[in-house]
């Protein structure tokens, strides 16, 4: 199993895709293609562990099991009755079935995974005499289909609760930023620790200054977490190949921190705030590297830094005294000033294009939880940008 090739799946927020590849190809030397809010790539399982362990933009990892040209229900059905069972399935494992269908003819995504279910375990009981438990909740085995012009595919995932739960975040505010989109953000800044401050003026739950400050000190994300393949029934035959990327990432981090000399700042105007981002800045072993400060983010004066930042917008109306158009307005008066420096900001297309008054280097179109938002980075003030 730790020699194979296996057909990987990565997905991530739309828009977002060249820089999964970028990261993926850094960590484990391959070469990724890009798709449609995910990365494809071949490799040894290895490089799932590895990605598992240290991607910072990827949401799930999933290895491809089988597939088939879809016409019909039946076929569904037919292909849960061929796929693989073994290394993934035991007698004693439990396991769930979830469908993704981007097709017209197939609409019912709960009735595509009943169907693949039935499929699985008749196949179980045909071969061993007995069937797998199912448990939706905390299965040992997550398997997903997705059918997409009629062919569907089925894929083992590796990461089990989604790789944004990197167990840090205990408390939040409201409207937080998923993880994988903050550190997504965070690498289209181009940010360059060496070179340059980071600051998020806008805290909140202080997801952004944690994020960078695991990537200053080259902490894998996932160092705090377990992941759904530990689960397996096949896992006690790579459990010392993951001991060993685990003991081998924590030393990597260890060095990295002797040597982290940047600066991290996280600002917000309200209290209760910056009492959540220390909070978890504690919880994730990074709060000694984060300067946490009370201040207003329409007095900010900087140089030479990263802002990168998630500011009101959805359902808020207003912020503070002002109105939220007049809050952007005042807020790319106040980014206009500060040289040497970048702005990669999450916002509504409308609030940044009519009320910002600055025009992006930069932008993708991507999600934030339900809401269509705009990312856009900006490059600030008359100076020239260090990085």
């Amino acid at each position: 199993m730790i020699s194979q090739s296996y057909a990987f799946l990565a997905t991530c927020a739309r828009g977002f895709e060249p820089y999964l590849c970028e990261e993926i190809a850094a960590l484990c030397t391959i070469h990724p293609e890009p798709a449609s809010g995910c990365v494809l790539f071949e490799a040894p399982l290895e490089a799932g562990l590895q990605t598992c362990l240290w991607s910072r933009i990827a949401n799930k990892v999933e290895i491809l099991i089988a597939e088939c040209y879809a016409l019909r229900d039946e076929d569904i059905y037919a292909l849960g009755t061929k796929l693989p069972l073994e290394p993934w399935f035991s007698p004693e494992s439990t396991f769930c079935v979830r469908a993704h269908s981007s097709d017209p003819k197939f609409k019912n995504s709960l009735y595509l995974a009943l169907k693949l279910k039935d499929g699985i375990v008749d196949q179980m009981r045909k071969r061993w005499g007995k069937r797998a438990s199912i448990d939706t909740e905390t299965p040992d085995v997550e398997i997903t289909m997705r059918l997409s012009q009629r062919r569907a595919r089925v894929y083992v995932e590796l990461q089990g609760q989604p790789l944004n739960m990197r167990g840090y975040r205990r408390r939040q505010n409201e409207a937080p930023i998923r993880e994988t989109l903050a550190a997504s953000m965070i690498a289209a800044s181009r940010w360059n620790p060496s070179h340059q401050a980071f600051i998020d003026p806008m805290c909140g739950s202080g997801t952004f200054a944690i994020e960078a400050a695991l990537m200053a000190t080259q902490t894998p994300p996932g160092i705090q977490r377990h992941f759904g393949f530990e689960r397996w029934p096949a896992f006690p035959d790579f459990q010392h190949l993951w001991k060993e990327l685990r003991c081998r990432a924590k030393e990597t981090s260890r060095e990295a921190r002797k040597r982290h000399h940047g600066h991290i700042q996280a600002m917000d105007i309200d209290d209760a705030a910056l009492d959540v981002a220390q909070n978890n800045a504690q919880t994730a072993g990074v709060s000694d590297l984060i300067d946490f400060r009370k201040a207003d983010v329409l007095k900010l004066e900087v140089s030479n830094a990263a802002i990168v930042t998630n500011p009101p917008y959805g359902e808020r109306i207003t912020v503070g005294a002002y109105e939220l158009p007049e809050f952007y307005y005042q807020l790319g008066r106040v980014m206009r000033t500060c040289v040497d420096s970048t702005l990669t900001i999450i916002s509504t297309a409308a609030l940044l294009k009519k009320n910002l008054h600055m025009r992006p280097e930069m932008r993708i179109q991507t999600y934030n939880g339900p809401l269509e938002c705009e990312v856009a980075r900006y490059v600030l003030g008359k100076g020239t940008q260090h990085g």
